[in-house]
């Protein structure tokens, strides 16, 4: 019974509503759907009441023991460990906010190499967009990279070859899709396959067909979003689908080669060691694509010069969705004419598409469209003194005094504390002094062990606050209050193997 009350408490909320961060004023979410002018409160205010209005203090007395928040932090925490390339394990959790939660994350890598994929993907208006980009987007890196033999097998199967181009993490659950959605994606990636068949002979870089990938997939979705006779529930389906949105950000690593691809306010860090100065060091490898971003916003203008007042309002575009590139969100990329058709396709029917009847176009709506999906590609060379990679949606980063370089110490120093859990055994040929040395650094080490050993979780728990009172009063949030705080939290730490990366030259 206990049990079910805390994983209603997390894991029991609205999709809607204003979101909320210390110290900051009102966040409203990704997608707003009161567009701005909802009332607006001081996460304190909120907080203060709380406090007031629900008996003893959840942060002096709290309602969770510490084996209670240890329990629900590691509920969605996995592992995998990796060999033969320059990745060693992944460590990988989610805390929800959202019911269901409309992040998604997904490890693998293409079929018959060591070439890794990670990817997280962050929904707004619903899941439906993040759980089609997990469920899809390596599929297409995969056809985008493949070789002419490769796609010529492509070309010449059947539908479960793509279920073949992927072979996926234990991290990953992988959901069923129906027999009608499947084959309304393969017919869109055999397509995929037959025009990249036609392109063969023209040399393309990494950055290239990462980029052709995200675009062909975003198209598709958009695409696909039409009136199939004889089956609504499908119709409703990919139009669904192409109205929720999701951004992402992925990482492909090949040998030494990590290349980063983003969409949005997902974001990817390389942590590195320096042994100069026994310091941790963090490289970003995405940069957010939203308001704050003057590149991004002068990019945006660029292609609506005549609608620079009109197209970013309170830091949204029109008003309403933070991220200035994003996958689906056909609301901001069709024509006006088809979303007038596709309101007026509503109406005159009793129980299809009635989310649509309605449907409000943004104020002088002009010259669609206003986003896309084209990714920011960065390239980065692992050296030895890279130790991890840290890919995680906005629910991390904007989360009260998290940045990428508390990320890469925390995450650093929990390293740390974990490689001293092993038996010490000195070497034969050891000398005092090196003996001495090593066991001061253990004993450091050992002064760093964190409670969790799964650094996803470890930095979960260090986003959500430091003391147990205060994170106890976030997992004991009512239903209604919680995403008015924060957001979905998905987290993915990629750790290097050291060996193989001093190693690299020699074997090849």
């Amino acid at each position: 019974m206990l049990k079910t009350v805390f994983l209603s408490s997390i894991c029991s909320v609205p999709f809607k509503g204003t979101r909320f961060s210390p110290n900051k004023g009102p966040l409203c979410s990704k997608h707003s759907q009161n567009h701005g002018r909802g009332r607006s409160y001081s996460y304190y205010q909120i907080f203060h009441k709380l406090r007031l209005s629900q008996g003893p203090d959840p942060v002096e007395s709290p309602r969770l023991t510490p084996h209670m928040v240890t329990a629900i932090l590691r509920m969605n925490e996995s592992t995998a460990q990796v060999s033969g390339a320059a990745v060693k394990n992944v460590q990988c959790n989610q805390l929800p906010a959202n019911k269901p939660i409309e992040d998604r994350h997904v490890e693998g890598k293409l079929a018959g190499s060591n070439k890794y994929l990670f990817g997280v993907f962050d929904g707004h208006a619903g899941c439906a967009c993040a759980q089609t980009l997990k469920d899809r987007l390596f599929q297409y890196m995969s056809v985008s990279m493949a070789d002419f033999d490769m796609l010529n097998k492509l070309y010449q199967g059947k539908e479960d070859m793509a279920a073949r181009l992927i072979e996926y993490l234990p991290t990953t659950t992988t959901e069923l899709v129906s027999p009608d959605l499947a084959s309304v994606h393969w017919q869109s990636l055999f397509q995929f396959v037959n025009d990249s068949l036609d392109m063969q002979g023209m040399d393309t870089t990494v950055e290239e067909a990462l980029t052709s990938a995200f675009l062909r997939l975003d198209q598709d979705i958009s695409t696909e979003a039409s009136f199939h006779p004889g089956d609504e529930g499908l119709s409703e389906d990919l139009v669904n689908i192409a109205f929720s949105g999701a951004v992402g950000c992925v990482a492909y690593i090949d040998g030494l080669d990590l290349y980063v691809g983003n969409v949005g306010d997902s974001q990817a860090v390389v942590g590195s060691h320096s042994t100069d100065n026994n310091a941790w060091e963090a490289t970003a490898l995405s940069h957010k694509h939203d308001s704050q971003n003057e590149k991004e916003v002068k990019r945006l203008i660029h292609r609506h010069p005549n609608e620079s007042g009109n197209i970013l309002r309170g830091g949204r575009l029109f008003g309403e969705l933070m991220p200035l590139r994003a996958f689906g969100d056909v609301r901001y990329k069709w024509q006006k004419r088809d979303l007038i058709h596709l309101s007026n396709l509503a109406s005159k029917t009793s129980n299809f598409l009635t989310a649509y009847r309605d449907m409000r176009l943004p104020n002088n709506y002009r010259t669609p469209p206003y986003l896309d999906a084209e990714p920011e590609v960065m390239h980065y060379r692992l050296s030895p003194k890279d130790r991890f990679l840290i890919l995680a949606s906005d629910g991390l980063w904007d989360s009260d005094g998290m940045t990428m370089d508390k990320a890469v110490s925390l995450i650093g120093h929990h390293t740390e504390g974990q490689q001293v859990l092993g038996r010490y055994r000195p070497a034969e040929d050891s000398r005092l002094g090196g003996i001495n040395s090593a066991l001061k650094k253990r004993k450091e080490g050992l002064a760093k062990k964190a409670v969790d050993d799964n650094a996803a979780t470890h930095l979960l728990r260090h986003a959500l606050g430091l003391e147990h009172g205060y994170i106890s009063a976030q997992l004991t949030l009512p239903e209604k209050l919680v995403r008015y705080y924060r957001d979905d939290i998905t987290i993915t730490v990629i750790h290097f193997d050291q060996e193989y990366i001093k190693n690299y030259g020699v074997m090849h």
